[in-house]
């Protein structure tokens, strides 16, 4: 998105500025080709009025000696160092007559003059005109033509007059080329350079914001975005994100003060009725109805059960981070599921060692949860594999079971609280898990198992996250 918004920004500019830097070019080089082409012939013009027509058209091959061919040759000499160009006269056929500098001699057919064959007919028909096409000598510079007819007394024209000069403004042309080329392509840069900086003003606080949305959806609902320094669209954006944030948390603690209330004030006459029952069960000791009072105990101890899972669930806490074996946290784990495996006949085993900053009371709750579902969906005489690795700075914690896998209903629903497959059970026990997951910055998630069955992966940080940039 980046890279599309800078090209956004700076493509426009950059072709407008290359078409601007193409347009100068040219529209100067037409200038400069102009002001050549009306110097050469104004001096084409000025050296026929200068030129006596009818000796000049009298001269013939062999008489470079004569006086009249000095005479003629003096003149053009003369104008060619006022006007700073090279003078010649040649026939409509392109034959040489004279010149400025004796290049040529009287009758000889001018070869070069060949590329002006249109612009020496034009003159030959009585209309001055410069030659479209420049081109370079033998020093290397560009030079240009300019034609005038030589007319006699009579008004006829006898023959032409051309005019070479130098394009020494050219010079200055290049430079100034150079010039404009370096302008373009240092305005280039610095387009280049304002339109990331401006890509950078708006991803900047957009990838800010989809880490805000990215952690609001995880469920961490504690840490604030970053003060607003922004007074437009984006921090509008920013702060509706934040106010929906503090929307969130205070509904969440809302809820959990619910919570936390209903399971408290079903606790404690749970506890007088366990009492009263268990003096019940010692009264009728030895009597047939004592196993209906140990059917009532154990309901309520399946209630207190519950009733501590909402407890669990509805306690927000940061985690309180310490140095934790992995291995011992696991075996413990391992011994409060152990009752659990016996009755249902499923072996634990567990294996790995390593050490992470987490709060240990939280991690053992949420493996708890995770190693109790295994063991339920395990089948009789099989094993549960409980197991904790180290993998590119994180804690991975597994449990393995070799159950019926997992459903497309439960796979779409397995975090939400209150969502169970079981017929006993608050649905709590994954939800509560995944809280553990997200607030140590860690992630919880279920997989089939190769074979049949299902993977639990429970994945934390081994340190403590850095905190998000509050810029």
């Amino acid at each position: 998105m980046r890279l599309r918004f800078a090209l956004a920004a700076a493509l426009p500019a950059l072709v407008s500025l290359a078409a601007m830097a193409l347009l100068a070019d040219r529209l100067a080089r037409r200038a400069l080709e102009d002001e050549l082409s009306a110097r050469l012939t104004a001096a084409a013009q000025a050296a026929a009025s200068a030129l006596p027509a009818e000796r000049v058209a009298r001269l013939e091959p062999g008489e470079e000696r004569t006086r009249t061919y000095g005479h003629v040759r003096a003149r053009l000499d003369v104008l060619a160092r006022s006007t700073g160009t090279r003078l010649y006269v040649i026939r409509p056929d392109r034959t040489a007559l004279a010149d400025s500098d004796g290049r040529t001699r009287i009758g000889e057919p001018v070869a070069a003059l060949e590329r002006d064959r249109l612009e020496i007919a034009q003159a030959a028909a009585g209309r001055p005109v410069a030659s479209q096409v420049m081109f370079e000598g033998s020093d290397g510079l560009l030079y240009k033509s300019g034609y005038a007819p030589l007319r006699d007394a009579s008004d006829k024209v006898v023959a032409v007059v051309g005019a070479d000069g130098t394009a020494a403004s050219f010079a200055t042309f290049r430079r100034f080329r150079r010039l404009l080329a370096t302008l373009a392509v240092a305005g280039a840069v610095l387009g280049a350079l304002v339109a990331a900086g401006a890509s950078l003003s708006v991803t900047r606080p957009l990838t800010r914001l989809a880490d805000g949305a990215r952690r609001i959806g995880r469920g961490d609902l504690d840490t604030p975005l970053w003060p607003r320094r922004r007074r437009d669209e984006l921090g509008m954006l920013r702060d509706t994100l934040e106010e929906m944030r503090k929307a969130l948390r205070a509904r969440d603690e809302e809820r959990e003060t619910l919570l936390a209330g209903i399971a408290h004030e079903v606790r404690n006459p749970l506890g007088a009725l366990d009492l009263f029952a268990g003096i019940l069960s010692e009264e009728l000791e030895g009597r047939p109805e004592a196993a209906h009072v140990a059917r009532i105990r154990s309901e309520l101890a399946a209630l207190s059960k519950v009733v501590e899972e909402f407890l669990d669930y509805a306690r927000t806490r940061p985690p309180v981070r310490e140095a934790v074996e992995l291995g011992a946290l696991l075996a413990e784990v391992a011994e409060i599921a152990a009752p659990l495996a016996a009755a249902r006949q499923v072996s634990l085993g567990v294996k790995g060692s390593g050490e992470a900053r987490a709060d240990r009371e939280q991690l053992r709750r949420a493996l708890v949860n995770l190693v109790r579902n295994a063991v339920e969906a395990a089948p009789a005489a099989s094993e549960v594999e409980l197991s904790v690795r180290a993998v590119g700075g994180e804690a991975v914690f597994e449990v393995r079971d070799r159950g019926a896998g997992l459903g497309p209903q439960a796979r779409a629903s397995l975090f939400r609280p209150f969502f169970t497959t079981k017929e006993k059970g608050t649905g709590l026990g994954l939800a509560l898990a995944k809280k553990v997951a997200d607030a140590h910055g860690g992630a919880l998630a279920l997989a089939d198992r190769e074979g049949g069955g299902t993977v639990a992966r429970l994945a934390v940080p081994l340190a403590p996250p850095e905190p998000p940039d509050p810029r």
